[in-house]
């Protein structure tokens, strides 16, 4: 619901639409009224803790300007922009959070082109460089609905932050066919793709694949002769093929790990699609990432 917070050219629509939703405030999500912007030290260390939180945790957004009820979106508490201005806004950060953060960036909205009637959002990105430190000599994260002082454990794991590898599974690439010899069979080809938006290399994945409809597959095969390949029965009704790491992926590459190829009976191709599903498991070091995919979509996504 708040995804359209990304974008550059904000404006009044959007932070109403906060309003009228009722939207909560979350760890990705603080709403801040004009009074917490002061020139006095006390409230700009309380910008610098809020920002260094989400940049220690899962990144999101601040947008002082905004009243909350109960944690809700309420009504609009407009900042005089000449006052406090986003240079100023900006100093703070960069001068009372140590490391500095990268890519923060604050979006400023003038309602009805009025500077003093102004709202800043704030867009913290999860930082690579952390644990970041505030100017009280403190680390904090963010908890529920606040920022909280983070515990010496915490701090220690976040300087591992660089050095752990995240991957997602990020596309399967289908394609439609018939066997040649008889039309009557039905066969998918899909090619599986994984992506890693960690920032270090993984060696060390696999990606299992869960067919729920064991009984009605005559045919799995891997394109080629993949050698990273298995197919197994996983019990009556399941069965699954899997694809294990063969070279490394790096930060931002999205690898193929392998190509398999299905085939079902054309006249029972029906009764399979009406429930039958794959699930995806993509397992690495530092976790898994889980989908699930309803065959029907994928044999006639060609």
């Amino acid at each position: 619901m708040i995804d359209f917070l990304d974008k550059d050219n904000l404006t009044i629509d959007d932070i109403n639409s906060l309003i009228e939703n009722g939207i909560e405030e979350s760890v990705h999500l603080d709403f801040k009224a004009s009074g917490s912007l002061s020139k006095n030290d006390k409230k700009k260390l309380e910008i610098a803790k809020d920002v260094s939180a989400f940049a220690n945790s899962d990144g999101g957004y601040i947008i002082y300007g905004i009243e909350e009820e109960n944690h809700k979106a309420s009504k609009i508490s407009p900042i005089d922009g000449n006052e406090f201005t986003k240079e100023w806004l900006e100093q703070i950060i960069q001068t009372r959070i140590q490391r500095k953060i990268e890519s923060v960036k604050i979006i400023p909205i003038r309602i009805n082109g009025n500077i003093k009637e102004s709202i800043y959002v704030i867009r913290i990105p999860v930082s690579i460089l952390c644990p970041h430190m505030t100017s009280d000599k403190r680390f904090y994260k963010r908890y529920n609905f606040e920022s909280v002082q983070m515990e010496e454990y915490e701090i220690r794991d976040l300087y591992n932050r660089t050095s752990n590898t995240k991957l997602e599974f990020d596309n399967i690439i289908t394609k439609l066919g018939f066997q040649i010899e008889d039309e009557e069979d039905v066969f998918k080809e899909m090619t599986f793709q994984v992506k890693n938006i960690g920032n270090a290399i993984e060696t060390n994945y696999k990606l299992i694949i869960y067919l729920n409809f064991r009984d009605y597959i005559f045919h799995i095969d891997p394109l080629s002769k993949q050698k990273n390949f298995n197919h197994s029965i996983v019990d009556t009704e399941t069965s699954s093929v899997s694809f294990h790491s063969l070279t490394p992926i790096f930060p931002g590459e999205v690898l193929t790990i392998g190509t398999f190829k299905i085939g079902v009976s054309k006249h029972k191709l029906q009764d399979i699609l009406s429930y039958a599903k794959l699930k995806i498991q993509l397992l690495y070091s530092n976790g898994e990432d889980i989908h699930e995919f309803d065959l029907k979509n994928l044999f006639y996504n060609n």
